[in-house]
């Protein structure tokens, strides 16, 4: 399959979302695709849950289990060099990708082979059933200095995992900012980003995720990666 499609996910004690998640893969329009989990050291029974879920013919099912503790970047570091495909997704599993959401993304890259990162609006809910949607996240357009002053990417960027690789993969070293230094990263080294128009997901925000848990470390990583890549 040409320009194959492989979703990163950590997984860490996230049981209460991870049958609504599964189902959402399995919903995917888009025929095949990879998912690789990384479970990071999980003290319920998250692992339990994926491997007794039964995919779909068509999802390839990478399951890697840590056997300490890691963050979320290193899982998904973990997760790249473990997966097989051309473009690469990290889907966290609290937010809510559209069934439609890869075939979407499948039919930009088809159109524009050139372009290294595909981003788009989101929904933004409150609750876990999404349910009740309360905001909209319409990022703007590209460009370097909008992404020196806002973390564009957004909850499900379609990326090139080449241009991953080349950058370096995600800096370990973030509590919650790692994404964000990867995106100036690849903006700085000339990498192509392009804002699509479909909205494909919900992003599901919430009081204790791991940045609004950690707001001054994450609003001081910000900081120090905008003048990094100034």
């Amino acid at each position: 399959m040409k320009n194959k499609i492989s979703i990163i996910c950590s997984v860490y004690n996230s049981s209460k979302w991870l049958t609504k998640y599964l189902d959402s893969v399995n919903d995917q329009f888009l025929d095949e695709f990879e998912i690789v989990f990384v479970d990071a050291n999980s003290t319920d029974n998250s692992l339990s849950i994926i491997n007794n879920y039964v995919f779909r013919k068509g999802i390839k099912v990478k399951i890697i289990k840590e056997n300490s503790r890691v963050t979320i970047y290193r899982a998904w570091n973990i997760a790249i060099k473990n997966c097989k495909g051309d473009y690469i997704m990290n889907w966290n599993t609290d937010d809510l990708l559209y069934r439609s959401g890869l075939q979407t993304y499948s039919s930009y890259i088809k159109e524009y082979p050139e372009i290294d990162f595909f981003y788009s609006p989101c929904c933004v809910v409150n609750d876990q059933n999404f349910n009740s949607i309360v905001g909209l996240r319409n990022w703007p357009e590209y460009s370097h200095e909008s992404l020196l002053r806002i973390c564009i990417g957004g909850p499900f960027p379609m990326i090139k995992k080449s241009a991953v690789e080349k950058c370096g993969y995600f800096k370990e070293k973030y509590i919650s900012s790692g994404d964000y230094e990867m995106w100036l990263n690849l903006s700085k080294n000339g990498f192509k980003f392009k804002k699509i128009s479909d909205v494909v997901g919900c992003f599901f925000q919430r009081n204790n995720s791991i940045s609004m848990d950690n707001l001054f470390a994450a609003q001081k990583e910000d900081k120090e990666i905008q003048h990094l890549h100034r």
